[in-house]
């Protein structure tokens, strides 16, 4: 062609550019290049290799850490709570031996149980129980039992308080776990890591080099022997073949599976150590659980709780597994969840509100609940569930016995006045069980008569079922008691009553003579006196000293005021030597507590308003008596700070009582369910009391007079008629044993 003729001449050809001058240029600027790029591969390559080995090692060794710090914390916090018990009752055995057992862990290298929560004094110098493995050193008493967690370069060291059943610091215990094997494994895992992510770079290096060739490098050099052709006048040729890098893509592969089956060994060594854990958490005989926020219970959980309630559904949700146990707190531990996820109130306030004690046929769980907050948020709770059935046993072994021992101290010390109190509370105990419920006001008062006298006579047992009892029906706004209720009542005092009776048999009928009585009737026998004289003195023999009962009534108050945390006042007694027949006169001195309970939470001041109104601490109470030949008075008084007369009257109408005079203010008193205390005490506070004393004062023919003044005190005076020394018992009642009503209880039992 005319075409390539003209512009490739054989004369001009090499004149224009020689080609080595082209071909030697070209390879020094792409060689240059191609070191700078190979540096910058190598670089980056080294740089995320490197970043990967650092990333997986530390991710491994947190996780391996984290999991031995999980395990090792759920095993200290089963140990506090399984040695606990023996803190509480000073088992120096049991202490020992439940730091034995932990130390069975080969990890465990150091535990020490030191004491907290008594005066320094009292507290011992060394720990309660220890274990050192070897040649350990001892862990030292901690700065406090509050739980702390910290890593050493070969341990762990954990430190968690030990609580009683009340939440109250006892003891706290500190472990050190070796850490030795889990650094062994970390540094066999990195050598591996190591290995593979070096090797895993070098290929993934030449790979991206092998690709930069064939991309780039081998079409540069193509384009240079085209340049050097065409110079030539050459034709280009392609290659007819192309080097396949299926080799290199292989082997890159095979790296990546190592590293993968390095991942999997790891993965699997997890999975090892949470095998182990589960199998702790199944050999214990605690139930753990971990509930969302929605309620919902995680799968994960101890054997132990399928086998106290059954199998749980995938959904099972907190409150359907208190229902399995204790169906009346589904509903309560619905309720008090809800408020805790609301945030309606504070954390700790809420989690307080949720059920912790559970009941079943005889059969008692705890619950204790631990939540999980992170960055503020409650994410999970923990809840440790624990049979407490054989420890309630045990306390209420321990109750009975001490509420025995009270029970015979008073009998010794008083058998006359133990007798009165066991046939009335007796009376009251057949009351309150009978089906036929009585009225609701009746019914009121006698629970908390009888909750009264219990608590003179050391039966807390009693006064605290009672208490329960007066709880519940003002919750229920239902004055009367349902069958559990009537139960568990007649069941508590068949307990007492099998225990004490038998002690009681036989020494029901006898007289109680002080020494100034026999003196008087010695006197009257050698200066022989008429035989109406003698008679006479010998018949005031069976009725009871009222001084005695006065001495019985200002140890109520001492107690009552103890129990609000009041100095008892100073208690004077005057009495004349008035001796009442014991029968007739029992209903009033069961009744009498009630005056005086309300003397020491009404009438007296605290120590703090005692000292701010200038009064002398303690206070004083006068309990007197007077016979004439109308009428016989019991005078109590006291120096408080006297009735609320403002406020007595807008309590009265609100309820629509009549207020408008000081008579209809004193009627207003007595009402059922009225009254000036803000807060229900064990003491008082619920209203019943005084309309207990007036039913009663008004039964025996009597009646009530108040005087008071604001910031002065008190008086009541109760007056009965003169007959009511003269009404004797018979021969009949005064052989009978004080607990006759047992068979009548006893046949309830039955019949109920």
């Amino acid at each position: 062609m005319n075409t390539s003729a003209n512009i490739a001449p054989s004369s001009r050809a090499p004149s224009s550019l020689p080609a080595p001058v082209v071909s030697d240029g070209a390879r020094r600027v792409f060689v240059s290049l191609g070191l700078q790029v190979t540096v910058l591969i190598v670089l980056l390559v080294a740089t995320v290799a490197s970043g990967i080995y650092l990333g997986l090692v530390r991710q491994s060794r947190l996780n391996l850490l984290s999991s031995k710090e999980a395990a090792a914390d759920l095993v200290v916090k089963l140990t506090t709570l399984s040695v606990a018990p023996a803190v509480v009752f000073d088992d120096d055995q049991e202490m020992q031996r439940a730091v034995t057992n932990l130390a069975r862990n080969p990890d465990v290298s150091d535990v020490e149980l030191w004491s907290f929560g008594s005066a320094s004094a009292d507290a011992p110098e060394g720990p309660l129980a220890k274990f050192h493995r070897g040649g350990s050193e001892s862990l030292g008493r901690p700065g406090s039992a509050k739980s702390q967690r910290w890593r050493d370069a070969d341990s762990l060291r954990l430190i968690e308080p030990v609580r009683d059943l009340e939440g109250k610091t006892v003891a706290a215990l500190a472990v050190r776990f070796s850490t030795a094997r889990e650094v062994a494994v970390m540094a066999q895992l990195s050598r591996q890591i190591l290995s593979v992510a070096t090797a895993t770079a070098l290929c993934f290096a030449l790979s991206i080099l092998l690709a930069i060739h064939r991309i780039v490098v081998r079409p540069v050099k193509r384009l240079e022997q085209a340049a050097v052709r065409l110079t030539r006048g050459e034709r280009y040729q392609a290659e007819g073949s192309r080097r396949r890098v299926d080799d290199e893509v292989v082997r890159l592969a095979d790296k990546f599976g190592e590293m993968a089956e390095a991942v999997r060994d790891r993965e699997l060594r997890l999975g090892v150590r949470n095998a182990e854990l589960k199998l702790i958490l199944d050999s214990v005989d605690q139930g753990f659980l971990t509930a969302r926020t929605d309620g919902t219970l995680l799968p994960e959980r101890s054997a132990i709780v399928e086998r106290w309630v059954g199998p749980l559904a995938a959904d099972a949700t907190l409150w359907a597994l208190v229902g399995r146990i204790e169906p009346e707190m589904s509903d309560l531990m619905n309720f008090a969840w809800q408020q805790l996820i609301e945030d309606v109130l504070p954390q700790e306030v809420a989690i307080d509100q949720l059920p912790k004690r559970l009941s079943r046929d005889g059969q008692h769980f705890s619950l204790a609940y631990h939540p999980g907050v992170v960055d503020g948020q409650l994410q999970h709770v923990v809840i440790v569930m624990t049979d407490i059935t054989a420890e309630m046993e045990r306390q209420r072994a321990q109750a009975e016995q001490q509420e025995f021992a009270v029970l015979v101290d008073q009998f010794v010390r008083d058998r006359r006045g133990f007798h009165a109190f066991w046939a009335e509370a007796s009376r009251l105990v057949v009351r309150l069980c009978a089906e036929q419920n009585e009225t609701p006001e009746s019914l009121r008062r006698d629970v908390h008569t009888l909750k009264g006298n219990a608590r003179f006579f050391g039966l807390n047992r009693v006064s605290g079922l009672c208490h329960e009892l007066e709880t519940a029906m003002a919750e229920r706004g239902e004055y009367e008691l349902n069958a559990r209720e009537r139960a568990s009542l007649r069941d508590l005092w068949d307990s007492l009553r099998e225990r004490i009776e038998p002690l009681m048999h036989g020494a029901s009928a006898f007289l109680e003579v002080s020494r100034e009585q026999y003196e008087r009737l010695l006197d009257a026998a050698c200066k022989r006196k008429p035989a109406e004289q003698l008679e006479q003195l010998v018949r005031g023999l069976r009725r009871e000293s009222v001084h005695t009962r006065l001495e019985r009534a200002s140890a109520i108050l001492e107690i009552s005021c103890k129990k609000l945390g009041k100095t008892p006042p100073k208690v004077e007694i005057q009495t004349d030597d008035l001796r009442v027949p014991p029968g007739p006169w029992a209903p009033f001195w069961s009744i009498f507590s009630h005056v005086l309970n309300n003397a020491a939470d009404h009438g007296l001041e605290s120590d703090e308003e005692r000292a701010r109104s200038g009064k002398p601490l303690p206070g004083t109470v006068w309990l007197s008596t007077k016979a004439s030949e109308r009428e016989v008075m019991i005078e109590v008084r006291d120096d408080g700070r006297g009735i609320d007369w403002a406020g007595l009257k807008r309590l009265a109408a609100e309820r629509g009582l009549p207020h408008g005079t000081r008579a209809e203010l004193e009627q207003a008193l007595f009402t059922d369910g009225l009254t000036l205390k803000q807060k229900v005490s064990e003491v008082s506070g619920r209203g019943v009391g005084l309309g207990a004393v007036r039913g009663v004062v008004t039964a025996m023919g009597g009646k009530i007079e108040i005087e008071s003044t604001e910031g002065v005190g008190t008086t009541w005076r109760f007056r009965f008629p003169a007959r009511a020394l003269t009404e004797v018992d018979t021969e009949e009642e005064l052989a009978r044993p004080s607990s006759a009503v047992a068979p009548r209880l006893g046949k309830l039992v039955q019949v109920g």
